[in-house]
């Protein structure tokens, strides 16, 4: 095995080491290498009968990526290079998260806030075994220990649950809505300049609004809150396409490019400017699972009138039409 290679893994390898690591999985020539050394570590982890934690590793990956907009050039372009090693080297892991962990003093329960920036996300346990997937650029705010009627939690974003059933029913709370629910699975999209959405996978949920509105959703069916017009409208979706990005993958069925790019913003941490408005009513199919953002690009590229320039100083995509 190649010394830089096992020196990255310990985290130890110099900067020229680091470089060279990084070109075994960006040159298409180094490909066999890079596979030849894999199997030699995993050869080398069956022996010691001992399962790496990458955990830190992940961490400090995902530390750097955070840092980018405050990076100089040469440190965004490595960055960039982290992103796509992430993706490739921690499959099984690549829910990148950062968290904080905010106590308050002025309660006897103390809480606690998890949150994610943009171009990461991750999953967790709450207190009571409930799972929770939070999406990028979302935070969530809970007990560290569910006492009293119910089990509240407070959501900015983009969450997933999948609640454990019991007596002590279930409540999700964002600035405009609440869901009250016993034991099931749901999606809630809750960012500002968003329109609310509640998507049920299974179960039942009861959806309140701030105006006092209350919809019960069965499985299969997703809320949409107007604010503005205070409505609250349902309808029968595909649920996969609202939960596929705990699974890492967003699916696009003749989904409005206008809407397309939001969540590639949040998706990929960087701005995109449409800069036709009829372009924005343009319909897309597409999957996008671990592609480069340039990647992505150049598939809409293909499938849509429409050619893409990066402006590097703003670190902003500009969409125009490719037709005169």
């Amino acid at each position: 095995m190649k010394d830089y290679f096992r020196k990255y893994l310990e985290g130890r390898c110099s900067e020229d080491e680091f470089l060279s690591f990084i070109n075994l999985f960006l040159k298409a020539d180094k490909q066999k290498e890079l596979t030849k050394n894999m199997e030699e570590d995993w050869k080398s982890v069956r022996a010691n009968k001992k399962t790496p934690d990458l955990s830190p590793t992940l961490h400090k990956i995902h530390f750097e990526i955070n840092k980018q907009e405050k990076s100089e050039n040469k440190t965004r372009k490595i960055v960039t290079y982290l992103t796509r090693i992430a993706a490739v080297l921690f499959i099984p892991l690549a829910v990148a998260f950062f968290f904080t962990v905010q106590k308050n003093t002025s309660s006897d329960v103390k809480n606690q806030t998890i949150s994610t920036p943009l171009a990461s996300k991750t999953n967790f346990e709450l207190p009571d075994g409930s799972m929770v997937y939070l999406n990028a650029g979302s935070s969530l705010s809970f007990p560290e220990k569910f006492t009293g009627k119910k089990r509240l939690v407070k959501l900015s974003g983009e969450a997933y649950f999948d609640v454990k059933k019991s007596k002590q029913p279930f409540e999700v709370e964002t600035s405009e809505l609440t869901v009250n629910v016993l034991g099931t699975a749901f999606n809630v999209m809750a960012y500002q300049n968003t329109l609310p959405e509640v998507t049920l996978e299974r179960g039942k949920v009861v959806v309140n609004t701030k105006s006092n509105l209350q919809k019960t959703l069965q499985p299969g069916e997703q809320a949409v809150i107007d604010i503005t017009a205070n409505t609250i409208s349902v309808n029968n979706v595909e649920t996969e396409l609202f939960t596929s990005w705990i699974n890492n993958r967003l699916i696009f069925k003749n989904e409005m490019l206008g809407n397309v790019v939001q969540k590639l913003e949040r998706w990929y941490n960087i701005s995109i400017e449409i800069d036709n408005e009829p372009l924005e009513q343009k319909r897309i199919n597409a999957t996008i699972e671990y592609e480069s953002i340039s990647e992505v690009m150049e598939l809409l590229e293909i499938t849509l009138p429409i050619k893409f320039e990066y402006k590097k100083n703003e670190r902003k995509l500009l969409i125009k039409s490719s037709r005169p």
